[in-house]
């Protein structure tokens, strides 16, 4: 039987989530989209505010409501966080990192019944997680942050430490709850098309 697939590329923030996406959709030709989109795009349609969407939509919804857009493609592939504070990333989704959140405590962003529904509607998922020391992610963010003005998810090097330690720790919850298949790459010292050609030969085992 054939399947849909959908890529999901996870990891703590400037751990190059967002190259590899846009890279491999380039490759793979895939449709780009991410769970937590799916509460964005519902309250956009039911008129909530962007600051209430993870708290008003259900991971029910959200979860039927990516279903649907994986069921419209033949390959999705989707950058998405793992561990969320919900009061930060609701700020974050409004693009205001004004407030600091760093003693709320992190928290799964993904229903993990989501993967069976997946599955139940013939889609593969392939999870790529991708790690970097503390301090490497820590400078890459500064330098995004200096250079093109994106907000920096974390202020401090421990807020660095502490999302990857609760990054991790869902990946690996994830992985064993869902049995999905999933790889880790190191991004530390590794170039963009580096990461790209590797998570490419990985992925391509599993005959996409």
């Amino acid at each position: 039987m054939e399947f849909n697939k959908f890529i999901m590329v996870s990891g703590p923030a400037a751990s190059g989530k967002s190259t590899l996406v846009s890279d491999m959709n380039d490759e793979l030709s895939g449709f780009i989209f991410k769970p937590s989109q799916a509460y964005i795009e519902l309250a956009k349609i039911n008129g909530i505010p962007l600051t209430r969407a993870f708290f008003d939509i259900t991971r029910e919804m959200a979860g039927e409501y990516f279903c649907d857009i994986c069921k419209q493609h033949d390959i999705v592939i989707g950058d998405q966080h793992l561990a969320m504070q919900h009061c930060r990333d609701s700020m974050l989704a409004t693009s205001s990192s004004e407030m600091n959140f760093s003693n709320e405590p992190y928290v799964s962003t993904l229903d993990y019944d989501l993967f069976d529904k997946l599955s139940a509607n013939q889609i593969k998922t392939i999870l790529i997680y991708l790690k970097a020391s503390p301090e490497v992610l820590f400078e890459r963010a500064y330098k995004r942050h200096i250079y093109s003005g994106t907000p920096m998810r974390n202020k401090t090097l421990d807020e660095v430490i502490d999302e990857v330690k609760a990054e991790y720790y869902y990946f690996r919850e994830l992985v064993e709850k869902t049995r999905i298949d999933s790889f880790e790459i190191e991004t530390d010292d590794k170039s963009s098309n580096e990461v790209l050609e590797y998570a490419l030969r990985k992925v391509r085992k599993y005959k996409f």
